[in-house]
């Protein structure tokens, strides 16, 4: 994914940035002494920042650290490479965003759990949250599709496979498991493009509005659930 100008990335990124890295959990989450997690957590800031100007493979370690203010020595002390530092970070969005959706799916409410409005409008809250955790950490620009080398998409998809799968084979038991992975993989990519496409345009829509249009989206390819299921 290439951006036409600087512009369309920095309208996305927004003037109130909210970096996950700032997360006082994933502060937690970083090993070693404070003065170890501080130093951790500036150089994944400051790559967020470079990758706002330039793709994963033209960022160097030297202007990475100069960027940290942080010396060469000290960031192989934490990563191996640059890599090894994306992934880190990669890993934390992976880790808070699966937090989000835990706290939604239960033994009561599965993912594919739906409810109703006062107006008769079906929702996915799995995706109200979603949406609304994408709105919120606008740096998910740059992950998801500023840099080939992320697999946040991919690994998202693969944590939700086999539960959304188990549960349309009980809700569906006519269709094939063949059918029903075309079926998931179809539905989980158009979700995707219409995230890069609400992204990309500067969210012109609330995360209310956007995941209520996906919402009735997908329900209507599945035409199948209903809050008895």
């Amino acid at each position: 994914m290439t951006y036409k100008k600087k512009d369309d990335l920095q309208r996305c990124i927004g003037n109130n940035n909210r970096y996950l890295l700032n997360d006082e959990r994933s502060t937690q989450r970083i090993k070693g002494d404070r003065r170890s997690r501080r130093t951790a957590m500036a150089l994944q800031r400051s790559l967020v920042d470079l990758l706002l100007e330039k793709s994963l493979a033209d960022i160097t370690i030297q202007e990475l650290t100069d960027r940290a203010n942080i010396s060469r020595t000290t960031f192989y002390l934490h990563y191996q490479n640059i890599g090894d530092l994306f992934q880190s970070i990669e890993d934390e969005v992976v880790a808070q965003y699966e937090d989000i959706i835990n706290r939604i799916v239960s033994d009561e409410f599965d993912i594919l759990h739906v409810v109703t409005d006062k107006k008769g409008q079906k929702w996915l809250p799995t995706l109200v949250e979603a949406f609304q955790f994408f709105y919120d950490n606008p740096t998910f620009c740059t992950v998801l599709f500023r840099n080939p080398e992320s697999r946040f998409f991919q690994r998202t998809v693969e944590r939700g496979h086999d539960a959304v799968i188990e549960r349309m084979e009980e809700l569906r038991p006519d269709l094939s498991r063949v059918e029903l992975e075309y079926f998931y993989y179809f539905v989980v990519n158009g979700i995707r493009g219409i995230v890069q496409e609400w992204l990309l345009h500067g969210y012109k829509e609330t995360p209310s509005e956007i995941s209520s249009i996906v919402s009735q989206l997908v329900l209507n390819q599945l035409d199948i659930l209903s809050e008895d299921h």
